[in-house]
């Protein structure tokens, strides 16, 4: 026995619907052909990575992540940290092809993905399933806060819940419930001696790539769920009350998730309409003969608040070294970039003149896009969810 996939209330399918049209009109935005699309969905899988790895404590800044998942090693030290993000970005980037397949997740897939998140250390076992009891310790009490099923009932749960996963994928389950489905049951089952959060979170996004959700990479909720750790926990610990109690009642799990879901939606509907903003600026500064069009790539990075160093230009702006040290410094001195560290240290940031725009533009894109709406609350009092832009 697993927690059931809950009945829908009426607020629950009108959170549904709102995401949903949130998801369509971003899929509509992001099939239209923008030279920014790919370095944004790099951003997104960055701060996927980051989010996912600070809940088990795994920190890294988004700089960090982002050089992690663009594969420069020369950029971060590579050390058990770094080891453990990469692992997860390659296991993110496996379960994609994966879900191309439109073929039901396996024991065998779900052993892989674990081997990949946890291959940085083998006394974490990983690729197995548990063959001891486990237990979860608060760390500031010391208290065991759940304690999963026994050793020896987990290969029979996972068979059952690999076939749960195929049953309500066949039934036409919507794919944001079953993705949160998926990760409920699997942390609850706690099938692995470590690793358990991280795959529950992958096998979530599993789920929205395999029924073809276009933007999942950018509505999925790892960044979220970092940066609201304690209510994650908090409502995990609410649902199964210490122990493995599949009899309980899923309902108020599907409420969090859902609203996580429509809050990063909202987050990456101002990202998406605050990178045209920075597109146009950076075409200005093109036109205006301040900057080579080869820079734009790497100008909207940095204009979109993140670091930017040589090596990262170089890649962006398919020029050697040598070249980016020129163009970085002619933007140094054109008024558009400011230096920070020396050397190989060296990474940019936008000028003075410029952050103070983007401030302001990040303030409007905070009034427009209101991320942190409570759907459930409003639609419980019969108000209209919010799905577009609000004119600040």
């Amino acid at each position: 026995m697993l927690h059931a996939v809950p009945d829908l209330t009426a607020v629950d399918a009108a959170v549904l619907h709102a995401i949903d049209e949130i998801r369509h009109g971003l899929r509509h935005a992001l099939a239209r052909p923008r030279r920014w699309n790919g370095t944004l969905r790099r951003q997104a899988q960055a701060r996927s990575v980051r989010g996912s790895n600070s809940i088990e404590g795994i920190v890294v800044s988004e700089d960090q992540a982002l050089a992690i998942v663009g594969n420069e090693s020369d950029q971060v030290s590579v050390d058990a940290t770094w080891l453990a993000v990469k692992g997860y970005s390659d296991a993110m980037t496996f379960l994609q092809v994966l879900a191309d397949r439109q073929t039901p997740l396996t024991e065998e897939d779900l052993l892989a993905l674990h081997f990949m998140v946890q291959s940085y250390d083998l006394a974490r076992s990983p690729g197995r399933f548990r063959r001891a009891e486990v237990f979860v310790h608060d760390d500031d009490s010391g208290r065991t806060v759940y304690t999963g099923p026994e050793a020896d009932a987990v290969p029979a749960l996972m068979e059952e819940y690999l076939a749960v996963l195929a049953e309500i994928a066949a039934r036409d389950v919507h794919p944001m419930v079953q993705g949160t489905m998926a990760h409920l049951n699997l942390v609850m089952i706690h099938p692995f001696s470590d690793g358990n959060g991280r795959m529950s979170r992958i096998v979530q996004s599993y789920m929205l790539y395999r029924e073809q959700v276009a933007e999942a990479q950018f509505v999925s909720i790892e960044e979220y769920l970092g940066r609201n750790t304690s209510a994650y926990y908090d409502i995990l610990a609410r649902t199964g009350r210490g122990r493995w109690s599949p009899e309980r009642s899923a309902s108020e799990w599907l409420e969090f998730v859902l609203t996580a879901h429509y809050r990063q939606a909202r987050t990456v509907q101002g990202r998406l309409w605050s990178a045209d903003r920075v597109a146009e600026q950076v075409d200005d500064l093109v036109v205006a003969e301040l900057a080579p069009e080869r820079a734009t790539p790497a100008l909207e990075l940095t204009f979109s608040g993140w670091g930017l160093r040589n090596a990262t230009y170089r890649e962006l702006a398919d020029v050697t070294a040598t070249t980016a040290s020129r163009d970085l410094a002619a933007l140094v001195d054109a008024g558009i970039l400011q230096r920070h560290g020396a050397k190989k240290g060296a990474w940019y940031s936008p000028a003075e003149v410029y952050r103070t725009w983007l401030t302001e533009l990040r303030e409007q894109t905070k009034a427009s896009f209101d991320a942190g709406a409570d759907p459930y609350r409003l639609a419980s009092r019969g108000e209209e969810i919010p799905v577009g832009f609000a004119a600040a």
